[in-house]
């Protein structure tokens, strides 16, 4: 395992904020595609790294709190796969949405909502955005008592696709990873469950058991608030922390072919260290992460750094 202390890190770029409440960050093609509570959508331009969104629009799996507050799109945690529908160049969003650890009839609140978002030009040359909802995965723990595997739900699940494999994971912990279960810090793991990802089909709400799950690990638990993060070269990229001495921010990079923690990453005493981190995303070699900051802030681990998280064993 290699460690990073992240002092290096340094601002990308600076953005305004279309909503005070910036989460999950997904990144295409020089655009980083940063979600807001409730399911709002920003694009901002990487490479010319101006401050204002290029276009914004709302995701098909947009909530703001129906049927109740529990199912709002929190938008947490998001990626790109590597799945092109139906001719689009842009490849499908998959976004962990929900706003509670509980579960209703259909499983839990944090769910996977596979999103088809398409870019046109308007006549006057904007960037012009929407998104269509193609399936929702739902988890239920149905049948977890007569299985081997650790109720994979716990606290805010997160939700990662591999395209290469076809898989998807879900990725918790044993308790929540905040204050109020510190009691049960030394029992604590990270948990990372692993499925065959349900055939795409349109407007389809899938929900998975105990009984489709293929393969489940544990690792030993080290850094409190679980954000979000993103799955690269069969590793988990993830984000942790608020920005303070209760909950300092770092990274932790999850192995899931040797099924270890092979890197650490303290951000702690670096130039976001007072920051929330919310996601991370590769681009051109370097890894990114955003901050709920006020403007909004990129950072950049450095391309140095970013290569060797990817070589790390």
């Amino acid at each position: 395992m290699i460690s990073i202390t992240g002092d290096n890190s340094k601002l990308y770029m600076n953005y305004e904020k279309i909503l005070p409440s910036a989460q999950g960050m997904a990144i295409y093609d020089g655009m980083a595609f940063i979600l807001y509570h409730t399911g709002v959508c920003g694009i901002y331009d990487l490479v010319g790294k101006g401050d204002k969104a290029i276009s914004s629009f709302r995701l098909g799996s947009f909530n703001d709190g129906h049927p109740s507050s529990e199912h709002i799109n929190h938008s947490n945690q998001c990626m790109f796969s590597a799945e092109h529908y139906k001719g689009n160049p842009l490849p499908l969003l998959y976004v962990t949405t929900g706003n509670s650890g509980g579960q209703d009839e259909n499983g839990y609140y944090y769910r996977c909502a596979v999103e088809d978002i398409r870019l046109s030009k308007t006549a006057d040359g904007k960037l012009s955005a929407k998104s269509r909802l193609i399936q929702t995965i739902s988890y239920s723990n149905t049948g977890i008592e007569d299985s081997p595997w650790q109720t994979p739900c716990w606290g805010c699940p997160a939700w990662f696709v591999d395209s290469e494999e076809g898989c998807v994971y879900i990725f918790s912990s044993r308790y929540r990873t905040t204050e109020e279960f510190l009691e049960y810090y030394s029992y604590n793991n990270y948990i990372i469950t692993k499925f065959t990802k349900p055939p795409l089909l349109e407007g389809s709400f899938v929900t998975l058991t105990a009984n489709d799950i293929t393969d489940q690990f544990e690792l030993p638990f080290n850094i409190l608030f679980t954000q979000g993060g993103t799955l690269k070269c069969k590793k988990i990229f993830y984000t942790f922390g608020l920005g303070d001495s209760r909950y300092p921010v770092g990274i932790r990079i999850f192995d899931l072919e040797k099924k270890c923690i092979c890197a650490e990453i303290d951000l702690s005493h670096s130039v976001l260290a007072s920051e929330e981190i919310e996601c991370c995303a590769f681009y051109n070699g370097e890894l990114l992460y955003n901050t709920n900051a006020t403007p909004g802030s990129i950072y950049s681990l450095g391309i140095r750094n970013s290569e060797l998280l990817l070589k790390a064993q």
